[in-house]
């Protein structure tokens, strides 16, 4: 059977729902598969780097694209925030796979200057741009953590509340985002 890198990175999520993290090895997947572990080193040179292309997986429909919402930056970053947060929460482990993967470099998913891009349309300059697509991301993906550490806990408003004082405080640090052809956007 000839495989493909999509086909094993969804038998590889699925497998994490039912292992764990932990308990995902090349070897179960290729037994999963029906091959020899070694063939999936072919597709992937470790298992980082398949969880860098799971974490990939979790966030292909994630997040808004850079030209959603227009005009209204706040909005566009609390969709993302809030896309990270269930695309975490939609696989057991899927936070941690998160925490400790980056899609790859040349990832139509995750595309960092066209996000940047959209922020300094907007009025941030690129550092600002940078410092809060990485905050709001590493907010989500740390909300989620704690919620899969601690199921049962209801933790959407709390989510919302941080997501929302966090949004605020940018504008307040980025006054220039602030104004779009003259107008005060209101905070979020």
């Amino acid at each position: 059977m000839a495989l493909e890198r999509r086909f094993i990175v969804e038998r590889a999520l699925t497998l994490m729902d039912e292992v764990g993290m932990d308990g995902l090895s090349t070897r179960r997947l290729a037994a999963e598969l029906g091959v020899k572990g070694p063939s999936l080193y072919w597709h992937f040179k470790n298992m980082q780097e398949l969880f860098n292309h799971m974490a990939e997986a979790l966030l292909e429909t994630a997040l808004p694209a850079p030209d959603a919402f227009p005009h209204d930056w706040q909005a566009w970053l609390a969709d993302g925030a809030r896309g990270i947060r269930r695309a975490a929460l939609s696989h057991r482990d899927g936070a941690r796979l998160l925490a400790v993967s980056r899609p790859p470099s040349d990832s139509p998913v995750i595309d960092l200057a066209a996000m940047v891009g959209r922020l300094q349309s907007e009025g941030f300059r690129q550092k600002e741009a940078v410092a809060t697509l990485l905050g709001l991301g590493r907010y989500a993906r740390g909300w989620a953590l704690y919620e899969q550490a601690q199921p049962g806990r209801p933790a959407d408003e709390a989510f919302e509340f941080g997501l929302q004082a966090m949004i605020a405080g940018v504008a307040l640090k980025v006054p220039a985002a602030t104004q779009v052809r003259g107008e005060r956007l209101r905070p979020a």
